[in-house]
């Protein structure tokens, strides 16, 4: 049975979900065409790498991530980092010829993320990012109905992303809320998801954005201890730090060919939990998405009588060979691990098997140049156009 050897970069939350997602991967989907092994963590200390990889039962823990890429048994490098360190980690496991698994946004800048894109597609090596809702399969049901045209000509997008795990004042201060390391406020950081919908669901181009940034929160209590976010961590009350990113925004687009949209995001709008959803509207009928109803789609046809027309509620079950191999009847409801471990499933297969990953790094480069473009024109206050 072959293995695949994966160093983990970054110790925290969500590097501690990406190594339980290869477990999960392995026991739903079985060991071929190549069993995940996750062989050593990093983070900025061996104290922070040994407590993660106790936690996550890797063997091995590291303080430097170099001593990853260096490694000739490492297969993939797979990156859980503050995104001011994506560019250098990916680089570096590019140019040793690791395959690399990067959380979204890819980078802070277009720049950066082009030249990652770039460098991997050189070198021949797979390539993802971590836009792990598109992996729920209830998604390719709607995407099929848009490419058999059940919605006729899309004319209008709207794209939601709005909760408040950031609204308590007194959360410590993380590098969340650095525009030095974190690149961009609540557009990339959850915004990127709500851009990652519309590109895994509509063959069409934005082509320009207008948008407008609120910080809502002004600053936070200093950290009192390491790491990223954690509800309930509260800071130093005696010293608070200013916040330089953003909390809450609203985006007009424009689509290439026509059409129009809007994105609205927030992560500090107090009582909302998490509210994620789209709907997309046709000439011929429209899609409704809530992530309160996790597995269901809704779907109208504007067809037939008038008064028997309607929305058709889809839910998503075993008929999805992913779905089937974590559940075996509808309606039990698959959740965020789960589709973390649908994500560590595709690039394991992905790598296994010589085709590309989905969504790679090319995909996330076109995210962030919506992410880019939404910065430039809150700065402008004007409309902006995305290149092509």
């Amino acid at each position: 049975m072959r293995t695949l050897q994966i160093g983990i970069v970054g110790g925290g939350w969500m590097g501690k979900v990406h190594a339980m997602s290869y477990r999960t991967a392995r026991s739903a989907f079985g060991p071929e065409p190549a069993s995940p092994v996750v062989a050593v963590m990093a983070d900025v200390t061996m104290e922070l790498a040994e407590a993660a990889a106790r936690e996550c039962g890797v063997d091995r823990a590291v303080a430097d991530w170099r001593r990853i890429v260096e490694d000739p048994q490492i297969d993939i490098v797979d990156i859980c980092t503050p995104n001011d360190m994506h560019l250098d980690v990916a680089m570096a496991a590019i140019a040793a010829g690791k395959h690399v698994y990067c959380e979204k946004p890819l980078a802070n800048t277009v720049d950066a993320a082009r030249q990652m894109a770039d460098a991997a597609e050189q070198r021949g090596v797979t390539t993802m990012v971590g836009f792990n809702y598109i992996q729920n399969p209830v998604h390719g049901l709607a995407r099929a109905a848009i490419a058999r045209g059940e919605l006729g000509e899309i004319t209008y997008v709207k794209l939601i992303f709005n909760s408040d795990f950031m609204s308590d004042r007194n959360l410590q201060h993380t590098w969340r809320n650095d525009i030095t390391r974190a690149g961009s406020g609540v557009i990339g950081d959850i915004g990127a998801h709500c851009l990652s919908y519309f590109y895994h669901l509509v063959d069409r181009e934005i082509e320009e954005v207008l948008c407008d940034l609120r910080f809502v929160i002004p600053d936070h209590p200093a950290p009192l201890s390491a790491g990223a976010f954690r509800s309930g961590a509260q800071g130093d009350p005696n010293r608070r730090v200013p916040n330089t990113t953003d909390d809450m925004a609203t985006v007009l687009f424009r689509l290439r060919g026509g059409g129009s949209g809007h994105m609205e995001m927030s992560r500090v709008s107090t009582g909302v939990r998490f509210d994620i959803g789209y709907e997309i509207i046709g000439t011929e009928g429209s899609l409704r998405y809530d992530y309160e109803r996790i597995n269901d789609l809704d779907l109208y046809r504007d067809s037939g009588p008038i008064e028997r027309r309607g929305f058709t509620r889809m839910r998503m079950g075993p008929t999805d060979p992913r779905y089937a191999a974590l559940l075996p009847v509808s309606a039990l409801g698959l959740g965020y691990n789960d589709y973390k471990a649908m994500e560590a499933r595709e690039m394991i297969e992905a790598v296994a098997t010589g085709r590309p990953a989905y969504p790679d790094f090319r995909f996330g480069q076109r995210v962030q140049e919506v992410v880019d473009a939404c910065q430039r024109s809150h700065a402008q206050h004007a409309w902006v156009k995305l290149p092509g």
